[in-house]
């Protein structure tokens, strides 16, 4: 068993690392559909929940087709600019009817390296839509906040985690990376894929690289720290209730300091923005730490909202235009 479950620290550590890698380097083609904003974390931590019910109850079938186009679009989404869109396209479908065929076949080995190829390329995928999506360090930390609620009632109090994994062993398309299945399975959800991968990701861009590292030695040892528990315990630990608290406090605490660091602009330099940003008067303005106008709005708040869709970073500073 601690073969398997090294190789699955591995695993990790290779999705995290490919997906800060792709980052910078590659451009993900999606659909013009702007900003995240609140209602998408929403619907993220609906279908992460809906998830592991789908499988349990939903006909087979109608789960591993459903799963299938996702994981084929996203694939072909991610591979894109690295072989270009036709073979993107030829390399998915490849990957996705060898997923399906090594079930088919019965060679558990086959599907289990296919399947794992698969959700690695679907994370690094989608943590590289979400930062495209220009999603803020905000909303990864409110995304943990209520996975880390899902996980300890899922996982940690109820049978639920348990019964999903049992349900769906063996399956193509199936939403776990895993080096074992069997009765002591060494695997991980693609939920917890997906906070390990996209919180450096997030922090890189916001706060740098020594946040960047921060959150990668964190995830490091929290993933020691579950493999000692599954060894010595037997039993699945529920990593986001740790991991979803831990990204959380990063978040207040790089952005505590950005503040401490980043000084609010002067007076004279707010006057001297405010006349370039060419807006009414009466509107509220607000301005980067830097002091340039990125939004502006009827009300402090609406000037907030439209700076944060507009992507800015850090606190912005909010004035009012004089009559």
């Amino acid at each position: 068993m601690i073969p398997n479950v090294l190789a699955l620290y591995a695993l990790v550590a290779l999705t995290v690392a490919l997906a800060v890698g792709y980052l910078g380097r590659y451009v993900i083609p999606r659909p013009p559909v702007g900003r995240m904003v609140g209602a998408d974390i929403a619907v993220m931590v609906t279908a992460l929940v809906v998830m592991p019910f789908a499988y349990l109850h939903v006909p087979v079938g109608v789960v591993v087709s459903i799963f299938g186009l996702v994981v084929l679009t996203l694939t072909q989404l991610m591979l894109a600019p690295v072989l270009g869109g036709r073979w993107a396209m030829i390399a998915a479908l490849v990957l996705c009817a060898a997923d399906v065929a090594a079930y088919a076949a019965g060679l558990p080995l086959a599907l289990l390296v296919v399947n794992d190829a698969l959700l690695i390329l679907l994370v690094v995928g989608v943590v590289n839509l979400w930062a495209q999506a220009a999603v803020t360090p905000a909303q990864i930390a409110a995304l943990a906040a209520a996975l880390t609620v899902y996980d300890t009632l899922a996982t940690g109090l109820t049978s639920l985690t348990v019964d999903f994994v049992q349900r769906m062993q063996g399956l193509p398309f199936a939403p776990v990376l895993a080096t074992s299945y069997g009765a002591n399975p060494s695997l991980i959800g693609l939920g917890d894929c997906l906070m390990l991968s996209i919180w450096p990701v997030v922090a890189l861009r916001a706060y740098g690289k020594v946040a960047a590292w921060s959150a990668a030695g964190l995830e490091a040892v929290l993933l020691a720290v579950s493999i000692a528990f599954v060894l010595t315990g037997g039993r699945p630990m529920p990593l986001l209730t740790v991991l979803g608290p831990l990204i959380f406090v990063q978040w207040l605490y790089w952005r505590r300091r950005q503040a401490r660091r980043t000084p609010a602009p002067t007076r004279p330099e707010v006057n001297r923005a405010l006349e370039l940003a060419d807006a009414p008067a009466g509107v509220w303005v607000a301005l980067s730490p830097a002091g340039a106008p990125v939004a502006e709005g009827a009300t402090p708040g609406l000037a907030r909202r439209e700076a944060r869709l507009a992507g800015a970073q850090g606190s912005p500073v909010v004035w009012r235009l004089h009559e």
